[in-house]
């Protein structure tokens, strides 16, 4: 535990807030990848039911 906290610490001051460009790239990722896994759900769901 003694060792965790100043590691903690020292990744606290090397992170950085992300810029709007970086925001926007991120944001767009994920609601790609929630998008495709909600698609994949629906079609699973659809040929499950057919079945």
């Amino acid at each position: 535990m003694k060792e965790l906290i100043p590691r903690c610490i020292r990744i606290l001051h090397i992170a950085r807030k992300p810029t709007n460009r970086e925001l926007d790239e991120i944001m767009k990722i994920a609601g790609a990848g929630m998008l495709l896994v909600g698609v994949v759900g629906i079609i699973m769901f659809m040929v499950f039911s057919v079945i």
